[in-house]
């Protein structure tokens, strides 16, 4: 059913308690009331403090438990050691959420950290959500609520703003109230907030009076959380992220190439492109980025970067085409059409190309012409106005011409208006119309990149792959044993060949390697395996095999073999006298005249997991420094992108007569790491290098592993990942009672016009008892919402009619459920089409939540049913679930159950009253 999110006391309240609310000049509490009162907040505000019987002109109340009524939040301004006291009481008083501004908490030591795990333990005991400590406040300006201590107030708006920081926000809110910018919220959260960024996000996805999210973000404390919270809401809403740290040293890892090229910000930066977010560098781009996002508009074609730009004067033209090539914007060739247009509407001596310079003598009818031109072209994702002053034409006199031709279209239009006097009134006209209105040709440039990035991402956010590709043969058993046996001889690195082993078990194509130990042995190999072949070191103690001069190339016979083993045993009590020399690995030389050096490797992000790499190889991997990151688990889509973000990739083409690579065979064995590191936990670092690709095929030269904290196999969340794979081994075909075959699979993205169908044909009755409400049609938000889940804190099975005549895609009915806040309990809810009912498919679908959420680790299962829905009472009472009137609302059951794991029914069903009619 449609419920208030949880939330939305703390972050919207109708009734907030000061708590040390007082009238001395320097105190908090006088700074934070006066913000409340001076904001005009529309719900009851009460004053708290016992030394006060009136505040300001408000009646003062000496405790919360003196309070009339409940208030939905309390700010709490006072000393830090009298914060758990009063949670305390705030518990007492029914009170569900806390503002804690207070300072004097972690921030300053060993005693202040005491108090806020203190505060931060009997909230969570109590039931309360405790926002802060140490914190700015919350802002919600179309209440008129200010519970902060901002010297700024904030405008009415569109925006929200969450921010790990409250002097960022103070400093931001400055800055917006200068710029005319207004929020929907402002929320600063403290460094020990209960409530996390997550949760935060997850109220703005579907708060109406927010069109756009702005975050600015310290640290990441739970990175499947935090994906997850961002890909939801930037499924219904631009989220715009400014992030610190760009150029912190990242996590050292001295064991692989691998590890030192990936930095914690730049997987930070993929994490965010994967989840569909844009990433801003600068104070003043959150704002310009948040404001081009909020109008709506988005490039349509493919692949959404291609700009048009119309300008009345050359040198700004230039600039804006500089600038493009900085930001990833191509500038667009003008179609045949267009160009005979232009040709026809402007004088002889415009530009002839794109940027297209309209000459300095325009007037407001020429303007008016080349914009609808450029606006029809299709060969353009987008049209950027420069406008110049000058003496034969003014700002506000364009604005108003091209205004309605930019109404009617639905292409993005920015615009830049040069100058300031009169290029003002023109900004002002567009920004009253809500079309970006900038001040240079770089920042109107800048303000399309976010809206092409923002249609690239959400391709990226789109791609939910398996956790291994099932087209390929691998033997994921037999590589854990590989592990395990290193595991059990304490050893944390596997050697070149186990390494090559690894790899071999997951399908992955390895030089035939072999351990020599005494240069006999290491003759006898090379004719085994025939000539020529190379010589590797093999010792304790060293890492990179190169820097001790311990790899000797194209050996031809046996005397080259024989002293090639002596050379490298004499490099290495040379150069690395500590290391214990082993032998040598003698390996087959692999001779592929057209073949390209590259790294594929395996890092672990402190933050986010593992990340695969992908760039040049070869001995100069950490000099060149050419190579990109993703998150696991990868498909075709997510490896093609990351291959295409670095600068070899364009060495993989034909080029100076080398035939291009096999690029499906470099595919799959990014595809086939992934599996790796999606299905062995432990394999911390993983460098493939060189991995040689041509013509014929991907061939792996060097290996090496790294094994670290972490099982040899994944649990049922995959909770090492950042992101969770799609669950594709919960699907299943099930048969009914009435005799049909479903297909109950976990919910896609693509499903989501299946689902706009399957709603259209449910009955106003059935809608009704569903959402609890007169609904027709679910809004596109809500739709997009309920496809695009995580498969974590949420799951949705869908059950597909197989022996559909249209191509068996018809969704027949809808299970889901979602984790609580408790992290140990769930919501679920069912649908099922009117015609399929009665049928058993209800049942199907709770055996399959049940089953799922048990997996999960959840401890019991809870519904909200209308107590006239008597078929679907019948079906929880069925299934042994507790019921009791619901608390706030008589007219709802609250269903609920154990999800125990005592063995039952091979199904999870529990035992069935054959006298109860199963309609739903």
């Amino acid at each position: 059913m449609f419920t208030l999110h949880y939330l939305r006391g703390a972050l919207a309240p109708k009734s907030i308690a000061v708590v040390g609310a007082t009238e001395r000049a320097d105190a908090l509490g006088n700074h934070v009331f006066g913000n409340v009162l001076a904001g005009g907040f529309k719900g009851v505000v009460y004053a708290v403090n016992p030394k006060y019987a009136e505040v300001r002109g408000v009646q003062c109340y000496p405790s919360l438990a003196a309070l009339p009524a409940t208030p939905d939040l309390a700010v709490i301004v006072t000393p830090a050691q009298t914060v758990p006291r009063l949670i305390d009481d705030a518990g007492r008083r029914g009170i569900k959420a806390v503002l804690v501004l207070s300072a004097g908490f972690a921030e300053v030591g060993a005693e202040g950290r005491r108090l806020q795990e203190q505060a931060l333990a009997r909230a969570r005991a109590l039931g309360i959500r405790m926002l802060g400590p140490n914190c700015l406040g919350v802002m919600r300006p179309e209440i008129g609520l200010n519970a902060t201590f901002a010297r700024t107030p904030a405008r009415p708006g569109s925006v929200a703003l969450v921010s790990q920081s409250g002097a960022v926000v103070a400093a931001l809110l400055d800055y917006a109230w200068t710029s005319g910018f207004g929020f929907s919220s402002v929320v600063s959260t403290g460094g020990g907030s209960d409530i996390e960024f997550s949760e935060i996000l997850d109220f703005l996805a579907l708060d109406a009076a927010t069109r756009s999210i702005v975050l600015y973000v310290e640290g990441v404390h739970d990175a499947r959380a935090f994906m997850s919270s961002v890909r939801a809401a930037a499924s219904v809403k631009p989220v715009v992220v400014l992030k610190v740290g760009r150029h912190m040293a990242g996590q050292k890892a001295a064991m692989s190439h691998t590890g030192a090229m990936v930095g914690d910000d730049g997987v930070f930066d993929v994490a965010l492109r994967r989840a569909g977010a844009i990433r801003v560098q600068a104070f003043n781009q959150t704002f310009a980025a948040a404001e081009a996002l909020a109008t709506g508009r988005l490039p349509s074609g493919v692949p959404g970067n291609r700009l048009a730009i119309l300008t009345n004067g050359g040198g700004p033209g230039v600039l804006a085409a500089d600038a493009a090539a900085d930001n990833d914007v191509a500038l667009a060739k003008l179609s045949p059409a267009a160009l005979d247009a232009l040709n026809g509407a402007l004088p002889a001596t415009w530009s002839h190309a794109n940027p297209v310079d309209i000459i300095g003598d325009a007037s407001a009818g020429r303007f008016a012409a080349a914009m609808k031109t450029l606006l029809d072209d299709v060969a353009n994702d987008g049209v950027l106005l420069l406008f110049c002053p000058t003496i034969a034409l003014g700002a506000e006199e364009t604005a108003h011409a091209l205004l309605p031709l930019i109404k009617a279209s639905d292409k993005p239009v920015v615009t830049a208006w040069l100058g300031d006097a009169d290029a003002g009134k023109g900004r002002a006209v567009m920004k009253s119309a809500g079309i970006p209105a900038l001040t240079s040709p770089e920042r109107g440039v800048e303000s399309f990149s976010y809206l092409s990035r923002f249609v690239r991402n959400r391709q990226l956010r789109l791609q939910n792959p398996p956790s291994h590709v099932e087209d390929f043969e691998q033997d994921v058993s037999g590589a854990r044993r590989i592990v395990e046996r290193a595991l059990m001889a304490g050893r944390a690195v596997l050697d070149e060949r186990e390494s090559k082993g690894l790899l071999r078990a997951f399908g992955i194509e390895v030089a035939r390697t072999e351990l020599a130990r005494s240069a006999d042995e290491a003759v006898a190999l090379a004719e085994d395996i025939g000539y020529p072949v190379v010589l590797k070191v093999v010792a304790q103690g060293v890492t990179h095999k190169s820097e001790v001069g311990g790899v000797l190339l194209s050996l031809q016979g046996a005397q080259d073999v024989r002293h090639g083993f002596d050379t490298i045993r004499a490099r290495v009590a040379q150069h690395a006298p500590l290391a214990r020399f082993i032998g040598v690995h003698v390996q087959q030389m692999i001779q592929r005249p057209h073949g390209r050096e590259l790294i594929v490797g395996i890092a672990r992000d402190a933050s986010f997991g593992p990340v695969i790499s992908f760039g040049m190889g070869g001995i100069a991997v950490e000099v060149l420094r050419d190579s990109a990151v993703a998150l696991p688990p990868l498909n075709r889509f997510l490896a093609r992108d990351l291959i295409g973000r670095t600068r070899v990739a364009k060495m993989l083409d034909s080029f100076r007569g080398l035939p291009a690579v096999d690029l499906d065979a470099l595919i799959g064995v990014l595809l086939k790491v992934s599996d790796l590191a999606c299905e062995i936990p432990c394999v911390h670092e993983l460098d493939i290098n060189p991995l040689l690709a041509d013509e014929g095929g991907v061939i792996a030269l060097d290996a090496r592993v790294l094994i670290g904290d972490g099982p040899l196999a994944p649990d049922a969340t995959y909770s090492h990942l950042a992101i969770h794979p799609y669950p594709r081994h919960l699907a299943r075909a099930t048969r009914l009672k009435s005799g049909e075959t479903v297909l109950l699979r976990p919910i896609r993205p693509e499903d989501l016009e299946a689902e706009r169908r399957f709603i259209a044909r449910l009955s106003p009755k059935t809608m009704y008892l569903r959402f609890h409400a007169p609904l027709r049609e679910l809004t596109m938000e809500r739709l997009v919402r309920y496809t695009q889940i995580d498969y974590d804190r949420e799951m949705a099975f869908v059950a597909v009619d197989s022996s559909d005549e249209n191509g068996g895609g018809e969704i027949r009915g809808i299970g889901r459920y979602t984790r609580n806040p408790d992290g140990a309990t769930c919501e679920f809810g069912i649908a099922v089409e009117d015609a399929w009912q009665g049928r058993g498919l209800g049942r199907a679908l709770m055996n399959a939540l049940e089953s799922c959420a048990r997996e999960r680790g959840l401890k019991e299962i809870i519904g909200y049913v209308l107590a006239e829905n008597d078929d679907m009472g019948t079906l929880m009472r069925n299934r042994m679930y507790d019921v009791r009137r619901d608390e706030d609302d008589g007219t709802v059951l609250r269903f609920a159950k154990p999800l125990q794991t005592a063995a039952g029914p091979p199904d999870g069903d529990p035992p069935r009253n054959q006298a109860l009619t199963d309609k739903v």
